[in-house]
């Protein structure tokens, strides 16, 4: 069921891109704010106040949807394609049992996990994301307050809108940091010095989006009307390296933030490079986790950029 209205949703928001009425309002996002749709939709529901209100995670995301701009929110809350990879990484968790065991001390439970060497409070993480003040003014430096807070492991995204010694700094510890290998070794590698300098000895290189994306639900929920984001972006919003402190003092200039042309012997070129633990994000097959440990990856993070790299329709879980 949950489905059939999730495709129902869908074609009703094309069926709103369509419309010369709401393209003169300023595109689908502009429309469903000033429409009584959405107005009843707001009243329906319930957002909770702050976060004590909140019963689990997925309480968050109406309230964090009123508080971001319209082509932000359709920036984070998008897929690729048909956004059916996405649903499926959440669908997939139903299909997961779990076998209780009875009759253990419930007063000496210990969610703490070790992780090269690093102790945090549980094995849950916060992964790399990129352009974090375009959610929240401080950014990456609130999540890192929110990660020291909890002693929670965080990754930092190649597209953090902060600085990788700010945000260590913030969180009291190196962050793991998430790469987007450039496509010239050079960029790369000072990329690299400078995140080895900031003390990080993790590195998880990104390989399940090289070759760009689809992202079609964003193309159509945000405002057609892009002239305000001048204030913030130049050109598309999001693409100016200027926006990107980690490419600070690197010419740029022709080379590409994602190498198209990663393979394992670039993989190979970058194991001997780096000193610190390499794991790849973005692997998703059998086949490729036993050529992680052939060609001596740490770990693997399994992954399909939630379901925002490629419509694969399979469910990481």
């Amino acid at each position: 069921m949950r489905y059939s209205t999730f495709t129902a949703r869908r074609e009703f928001l094309k069926f709103l891109a369509a419309s010369p009425y709401v393209a003169a309002l300023g595109g689908v996002a502009a429309y469903l704010q000033q429409s009584a749709f959405a107005q009843n939709t707001q009243e329906a529901s319930d957002v909770i106040a702050g976060p004590a209100n909140a019963f689990d995670v997925f309480d968050f995301e109406e309230a964090a949807h009123r508080k971001v701009q319209p082509a932000h929110w359709a920036y984070m809350a998008s897929g690729v394609d048909d956004d059916a990879t996405l649903h499926a990484n959440r669908e997939g968790f139903k299909h997961i049992e779990l076998r209780p065991r009875r009759l253990r001390d419930a007063t000496k439970v210990d969610m703490r996990v070790e992780l090269f060497g690093t102790v945090y409070d549980s094995p849950i993480f916060l992964c790399p994301t990129g352009s974090e003040k375009s959610f929240y003014p401080d950014g990456e430096l609130a999540v890192a307050r929110a990660a020291k807070a909890r002693g929670t492991l965080q990754i930092l995204s190649t597209s953090t809108t902060t600085a990788v010694e700010d945000v260590n700094k913030a969180l009291s510890r190196p962050v793991w940091y998430q790469l987007y290998a450039p496509s010239s070794w050079e960029a790369c590698e000072k990329i690299l010095r400078r995140v080895e300098a900031a003390g990080c000895s993790v590195i998880a290189l990104t390989v399940d989006n090289t070759t760009g994306r689809n992202s079609e639900t964003y193309l159509r929920t945000r405002p057609k009307d892009l002239r305000p984001c001048a204030a913030c972006h130049e050109g598309e919003p999001g693409t100016a390296i200027k926006e990107r402190p980690m490419y600070d003092g690197i010419n740029m200039t022709g080379v590409q933030r994602q190498n198209p042309a990663m393979d394992w012997a670039f993989v190979d070129r970058l194991r001997k490079f780096w000193q610190g633990k390499l794991i790849i994000k973005g692997m998703d097959t059998r086949e490729d986790a036993r050529l992680c440990v052939e060609h001596g990856i740490d770990g693997m993070l399994v992954s399909n950029h939630g379901g925002r790299a490629t419509e694969t329709l399979r469910a990481t879980i």
